[in-house]
């Protein structure tokens, strides 16, 4: 029987194989942004069109024209502005076809094993090229921090570190809360080292915290169960003590290794890429906006071209940057849409948030925790990556991670 059941797990079919395109290839040989999921979006979303499935599609058109018309209005860059448009219009084709995947497919937990083997093969892969001349495909090398010239990252075939390691976190989460809850009977140390490992080498400091912090959230909401259930206590212990251990280690041999630098450098404000993501990118949306409208914005695609005088004048530490980008998804919606934006943002997320009651489901609610403190550090918005997540928080898509269901101990 159990046979049986991995054998299934491991078939592939149109499902799995888009999930591998997405998850693996989804930007193979593409700039830094784009996706061939929103090329192949729109088409997608006709077939939704045309099987009448619900897609909020006059509130988008009325959410954009009324934003688009203003900006017109006020006066904008048309070719970056229409070309932005398109982009902001495949995303959200993109992120209705997810939506309804997400919510109507049934063998989610098979496809989230079949990715979890499959990234684990890519990082072992990883892990054999990194000491020859291939090492530039599957790592990311950039300047790590202050000091430390530059260090190589786990990414694979992403074109970056930080979006590869957000795409890991609804997987991490997902085998975590199998472990706390009992639902995993062998392999524990297999499963937590195929889901830990490649996370930790992406060294994304952004996505890693977030993680830690959300967890700290989770763990706060329920602490009598972590103090009662053995499935909860021993995991949470064993990590604490490992982390300890590392530490010590590396404080006693290695003080001076990339990542304690790096980390001091955050905490005392040397970190540009933190600053970049964090308060460089609320100062720069707030400059921009204000030479527009701190009402509405400045409009899709004018962040590069409202952005570059502000760029070089105040923000001459980003480097010399061929195109002006905010890499923080609140603060480049201050800049597009303005404080109108800001608040709709929010007045959604608390509407679906309390909506679809999230705290019902363990793993969504450490889903919207996490996105929820990741919005302010990183991403950016069209990032399908970030929509995916929070589709993850606000779809029931896991009902075996119920609060309410009566847990079976040791469930393969």
């Amino acid at each position: 029987m159990a046979a049986e059941q991995n054998n299934s797990r491991l078939k592939i079919g149109i499902p799995t194989f888009l999930a591998h395109v997405y998850f693996f290839f989804n930007s193979t040989f593409l700039p830094a942004g784009l996706l061939y999921t929103q090329f192949i979006g729109p088409a997608l979303y006709l077939k939704l069109l045309l099987t009448r499935k619900k897609t909020y599609l006059i509130a988008f058109i009325l959410f954009l024209s009324a934003f688009d018309g203003i900006h017109l209005l006020m006066g904008v860059e048309l070719k970056s502005f229409v070309a932005s448009n398109i982009l902001f219009v495949c995303t959200y084709c993109s992120v209705m076809v997810f939506y309804h995947f997400i919510k109507t497919y049934r063998k989610l937990p098979e496809l989230f094993y079949k990715i979890l083997l499959t990234n684990a093969f890519f990082t072992f892969l990883a892990l054999m090229t990194y000491f020859t001349p291939y090492r530039d495909i599957l790592w990311y090398k950039n300047k790590f921090t202050h000091s430390v010239d530059s260090i190589y990252r786990l990414a694979l075939l992403t074109y970056e570190a930080s979006y590869y390691s957000l795409l890991l976190v609804p997987l991490v989460f997902y085998f975590l809360l199998q472990l706390f809850h009992g639902q995993i009977a062998k392999g524990k140390l297999t499963i937590t080292l195929l889901v830990l490992t490649p996370m930790i080498l992406s060294l994304s400091i952004g996505v890693i915290s977030a993680m830690v912090m959300a967890f700290c959230v989770y763990y706060l909401l329920n602490w009598e169960k972590i103090l009662t259930r053995k499935s909860f206590f021993w995991p949470l212990s064993v990590t604490l003590a490992l982390t300890a251990f590392l530490v010590l280690y590396l404080s006693i041999f290695f003080p001076e290794n990339a990542l304690f630098t790096r980390i001091s450098n955050i905490l005392n404000g040397l970190d540009t890429s933190t600053n970049g993501r964090t308060s460089d990118s609320f100062k720069m949306a707030w400059m921009i906006a204000q030479r527009k409208s701190l009402l509405v914005g400045a409009g899709l695609g004018q962040i590069k071209i409202v952005g570059a005088e502000i760029q070089r004048i105040y923000f001459w530490h980003w480097g010399n940057l061929e195109v002006v980008r905010i890499p923080n998804t609140t603060a480049e919606t201050l800049a597009i849409f303005g404080f109108t934006g800001i608040i709709f943002r929010f007045s959604l997320i608390t509407y679906l948030f309390f909506k679809t009651r999230v705290w019902n489901n363990h793993f969504r609610l450490l889903v919207f925790c996490f996105i929820f403190i990741y919005q302010f550090t990183g991403s950016f918005i069209t990032n399908i990556v970030e929509y995916t997540a929070w589709i993850f928080a606000f779809v029931n898509c896991f009902p075996e991670l119920d609060v309410n269901v009566k847990r079976k101990e040791g469930r393969v």
